[in-house]
């Protein structure tokens, strides 16, 4: 915009930089330009300003008894009890927003009680295979990147504001800072804030675990375990919007649908899905409603809600030898589900799709890996020669990792403009009340589609190593190594486009917002599912071979 239009303006809050109410600047057939006005030309962004700087410091207690008992020269039965406890911070007397009453409240987590029993039955001498019996409660701690953020972001111009900043916004007050300029501070109350505050009834999450296992010694040092695992998460955390008002929200709001390649999985022209918005409202002194205060944004509120489950089959082997041949390999079949809670110690935003329909959080979990395999091998040379040979033959040793897992899932996404439409009569912008679909400004998932309902590829990758240790006397040694990591340099994919449809609002001559899928470079291509980058992570790396020297002494 800047080159097409210069900077002429660009800091008077009247004329913000040449779009309407549509966020955008578009042409017709004819060439003629259209959609310029004093707004500015984006979507919306989002900007926290505050101190830089903050203090906290938390307590945790914790005390754990354990006892064991052997009732039979084949039994061990044992049983344990931990007790913990996570005394967190006061509330900040300068940031107190009475506004908003659950700011002024840290969450009383109490005393947490997590019991652990096992036994184990049989003997490796024994030619009948050892049992394993396990079940164990476990309490999550609350993160102190959590706890400071609701203690700093309470709404108070004292503290960290949160603001989601529209084009539209504070009209009368000259708008929305112009692209790409953002807030120099806090506005005061010109522009409204969020917060972040916890729920009545939050408390840590619990996770009960429990496994049963067959170990069977076999010959030539040979071990095999086959075991069953359950993981049960239970009061696990998610953040919805606690500002929308549930007498105005939701409404609907209808798409229309361009597919030039016909494989988006939306195949009709057009869809209507409930909306949350700033609906026009005659006892608002602003003309619209929305929130349920209209003095903030979204405020964030932390809820234990959400529930887990992972189940698993595992077949491990083993073999043990001081000179020869050791291996390990499992085996592991997965599958987890779980409410969509939040994966990260960080509050960045509402997690849920659909305030008013929680159901639709159910599906595979993020972390869902149903088949993984590895294979660790190491082959020292059993051999002791002498002489010259064996100064070449001896100290050997070839060490290889092979690791296998199936595909993480991901979830389809939108992206683009915030959901527009506009009243025929008065020409009056209805703009969502944050990012996605719904505008809900939650997960930005697509109706009907699902969470997680695809699968990145396969990843697998070897590593190996040759080394040999050269003895130097008098307890000295010398090793030499020669490293390969991703031998067959595998191309893992590690990042994938996820977008599957861009919004665009709609206009003031009553076409309706719509949902572009998003189209590839080549003629009848999707860009969606494509990968973005291949082993960009620290696990999964690009070959890389070493060389190596060590001295032991």
């Amino acid at each position: 915009m800047f080159q097409k239009f210069g900077v002429a303006g660009e800091l008077n809050p009247y004329d913000q930089h040449n779009c309407d109410q549509t966020g955008r600047v578009w042409t017709d057939s004819g060439g003629e330009i259209h959609g310029l006005g004093y707004l500015p030309c984006y979507s919306y962004y989002s900007q926290t300003t505050g101190p830089s700087d903050w203090h906290l410091s938390t307590n945790d207690w914790a005390g754990f008894a354990t006892a064991q008992w052997q009732p039979a020269r084949r039994m061990v039965l044992s049983a344990g009890l931990r007790w913990e406890r996570e005394q967190l911070p006061p509330t900040i007397a300068a940031l107190s927003n009475p506004e908003l009453p659950l700011t002024q409240r840290m969450p009383s987590l109490g005393n947490n009680w997590g019991p652990r029993v096992s036994m184990a039955m049989g003997s490796g001498e024994s030619h009948w295979p050892v049992l394993r019996l396990g079940y164990g409660m476990y309490f999550s701690r609350m993160s102190n990147q959590v706890i400071e953020t609701a203690l700093s972001q309470t709404g108070s111009l004292n503290g960290n504001l949160n603001f989601f900043v529209r084009p539209t916004d504070n009209l009368n007050q000259g708008g929305a800072p112009p692209f790409p300029y953002v807030l120099s501070g806090a506005p005061g109350s010109v522009v409204k804030p969020g917060a972040v505050e916890f729920a009545p009834q939050f408390a840590n999450p619990e996770i009960h675990q429990a496994v049963v296992a067959l170990e069977e010694q076999l010959p030539a040092h040979i071990q095999v375990t086959a075991s069953a695992l359950l993981s049960l998460g239970r009061r696990l955390p998610v953040t919805v919007d606690a500002n929308i008002d549930p007498a105005v929200n939701p409404r609907t709001i209808t798409y229309s649908v361009v597919d030039g390649t016909g494989a988006g999985p939306i195949k009709a022209s057009q869809i209507t899905v409930p909306f949350y918005a700033s609906w026009p409202s005659n006892t608002s002194p602003t003309g619209f409603g929305g929130r349920l205060n209209p003095d903030y944004q979204q405020v964030s509120e932390i809820m234990s809600r959400a529930n887990s489950t992972y189940e698993a089959a595992m077949l491990k082997v083993e073999r043990y030898g001081r000179k020869g041949l050791t291996f390990h390999a499992h085996y592991t079949y997965g599958h987890a589900m779980d409410w969509n809670p939040n994966e990260s110690s960080q509050i960045g935003g509402i997690s849920v799709f659909d305030p008013a329909d929680f159901r639709q959080e159910y599906g595979t979990s993020n972390l869902d890996v149903r088949h993984s395999a590895s294979i660790l091998a190491i082959y020292t040379a059993p051999w002791k020669l002498h002489g010259t040979t064996g100064k070449l033959a001896n100290g050997w040793m070839l060490s290889a990792i092979g690791d296998f897992r199936s595909g993480l899932p991901y979830t389809m996404r939108t992206s683009g403009s915030l959901a527009e439409e506009f009243v025929a009569t008065t020409g009056a912008a209805i703009v969502a009340l944050g990012p996605g679909m719904n505008g809900s400004g939650g997960d930005e998932r697509v109706y009907g589609v699902g969470r997680n309902t695809y699968r990145y590829p396969a990843t697998w990758k070897a590593d190996l190593r040759l080394g040999k240790r050269i003895d130097l006397g008098h307890l000295r040694q010398l090793e030499l190594l020669a490293e390969s990591f991703n031998l067959f340099n595998h191309q893992n994919v590690t990042e994938l486009e996820t977008t599957g449809y861009f919004i665009e609002p709609g206009n003031l001559s009553g076409g309706l917002p719509t949902l572009n899928f998003l189209n590839g470079l080549k003629a009848n291509t999707t860009a969606f599912g494509q990968p973005l980058n291949i082993n960009a992570t620290d696990f999964y790396r690009e070959r890389q071979i070493q060389v190596g020297m060590r001295l032991r002494f």
